[in-house]
């Protein structure tokens, strides 16, 4: 009788447990006959959870700055909806001849490096995000101003303004996204700011057709606020709160960026143990040419100015400046508006294609494929030139030089792309910010006194000239990048920085350590558990 009332009080007393510990890294929960659970020192399930949280904040951290690069693509494709609404002869607003107009639309890129030579100061004692957020400022005066302009000079002054403001975003912009981003999600991210570049162009053209310029302008400062606020919102980049003794706060950013408090503390702690190594051997009274004089530095530092050097005699910006005239030249007949916004909604898909490929693909194969997909398609179009020159214009020209033309900005969209991702990438983290920037201002000059002489150069070659000489500089820049370009997909920005500290300069003869890193796709914590087992 009393087994029996034992067990009906069974049916609603709990069981009695035994506990055991096992063992191991990890521990067992076991109960007598019944059904065991695993518990883990941290649950795979929240590893998840929290390595998807990193994830999502390091791309919302990366989208508050696509914003401020979406804005400062606005004022670099405005002059081409101003000048003809100021060159239309229904409008005597502000009268303008062809000297006038070449200055308004060209002294965008000549106020941009004096931006880029401020932003690399600024970002390394300011910070990335401070530096950021001031970029604004300028930004919003130039679009205000030119909206209020009553006279040539005022808009020439807040074309300065906004080519200015675009000069201080360059070099932060692309080496916050470098110092926030985890190896294999920077692929994705630090490609990204181009195509905002596109889409603000795109945009800004899109508003021009259907807008008068003056309000363009003041829609114009929509994006620059909205930047302003959620850049407000994002953590600075821990390398910099580390290197200006933040280490509290280093940590707190890691934590949002990562997602879990240790991954982040270990991080830290290898930051903590290269920078104290680094100031054990680094002089305090180095200067900036100093420290660019020694090989971590040098190295990368000839790498990306000849490769933007080459870049630029391949015709990458040429092209997108001047891509409606050489379509004209071929014999087509243009609604010159269509085939602005045409020209940008294919740079926009290109730049967004590209940002995929970098995940899968590793830099120096799609150098080096674009490079001579670049190559193929110029000097394709300048033989056919070549053949067709002094004969009449025929219906099939068209199709063979747009073809051709689109067959390099498809390839080309790559070379486009990776100065900014080398400028991220490759520096070492004493001088980033500061190198970032003097390179950008390097960049942009160049760029404006090539656009300038372009059509001297267009007027003695021809286009069929030019295109050849596109070619060839494509070819010189896939063979130089092939030999000193070093593979950066997957690694580390520590790890880069430990490559250019070897005493080799060309990639065959790298340590073949660096060649065996495992690069892993983005996935789940549990599937790369499950590997390791």
């Amino acid at each position: 009788m009393s087994v029996e009332r034992d067990e009906e009080y069974l049916k609603f007393v709990p069981h009695s447990m035994s506990y055991h510990v096992v063992p191991g890294a990890e521990f067992q929960c076991k109960l007598g006959n019944h059904n065991s659970r695993k518990l883990s020192t941290i649950d795979e399930q929240d590893d998840d959870v929290a390595n998807r949280r990193g994830m999502t904040h390091q791309i919302l951290a990366t989208c508050a700055v696509l914003l401020l690069s979406a804005g400062c693509g606005m004022p670099i494709g405005f002059s081409a909806i101003l000048l003809p609404q100021l060159t239309d002869t229904n409008s005597t607003e502000i009268p303008i001849d062809v000297e006038t107009g070449s200055w308004i639309a060209s002294v965008h890129s000549l106020a941009t490096p004096f931006g880029s030579l401020m932003s690399g100061p600024l970002a390394d004692y300011l910070g990335r995000r401070r530096t950021l957020i001031i970029s604004v400022i300028p930004l919003l005066l130039g679009w205000s101003t030119l909206a209020i302009a009553k006279s040539i000079k005022v808009v020439i002054f807040a074309r300065f303004l906004c080519g200015f403001a675009t000069g201080i975003l360059g070099g932060p912009g692309q080496v916050y996204i470098a110092e926030t981003a985890e190896p294999n999600l920077r692929s994705l991210l630090i490609g990204a700011p181009y195509v905002a570049y596109s889409c603000g162009i795109l945009l800004v053209y899109s508003l021009g057709s259907m807008m008068y310029w003056r309000s363009v302008a003041w829609c114009a400062n929509i994006l620059p606020l909205l930047a302003m606020v959620s850049i407000s919102c994002i953590p600075e980049t821990p390398a910099w709160l580390l290197r200006n003794g933040y280490e509290k706060r280093a940590m707190q950013a890691l934590t949002f960026l990562r997602g879990s408090e240790i991954s982040a503390q270990k991080e830290l702690n290898d930051m903590t143990q290269r920078l104290a190594k680094e100031r054990v051997t680094t002089r305090t009274n180095e200067n900036i040419f100093q420290l660019c004089c020694q090989r971590v530095a040098i190295k990368p530092l000839v790498i990306v100015i000849v490769f933007s050097l080459l870049q630029m005699f391949s015709g990458t910006f040429i092209v997108i400046f001047y891509a409606i005239d050489m379509i004209k030249d071929f014999g087509a007949e243009l609604n010159p508006k269509q085939a602005a916004i045409g020209t940008a909604a294919v740079r926009v898909v290109c730049c967004m294609v590209f940002c995929v490929i970098l995940i899968f693909v590793r830099r120096r194969r799609i150098m080096i494929v674009s490079g001579i997909g670049s190559g193929v398609f110029c000097l394709a179009l300048s033989v056919y030139q070549y053949a067709r020159h002094g004969q009449p214009k025929m219906s099939y020209d068209v199709l063979v030089g747009g073809g051709c033309l689109l067959g390099y900005i498809i390839f080309n969209t790559a070379l486009m792309v990776m100065p900014g991702i080398m400028i991220g990438e490759l520096f070492p983290a004493r001088i980033r910010g500061r190198t970032a920037g003097g390179v950008f201002a390097s960049m942009n000059v160049a760029l404006f006194i090539f656009a300038k002489f372009f059509p001297a150069l267009q007027a003695f070659l021809r286009m069929r000239g030019v295109f050849l000489v596109f070619g060839v500089s494509s070819f010189l820049l896939t063979a130089f990048m092939c030999m000193f370009q070093p593979e950066t997909k997957g690694r580390s920005l520590e790890h880069i920085e430990d490559y250019f500290n070897g005493n080799n300069w060309l990639w065959f003869r790298r340590d073949r350590g660096y060649k065996t890193v495992n690069l892993q796709p983005l996935q789940p914590l549990k599937a790369i558990r499950g590997t390791d087992a």
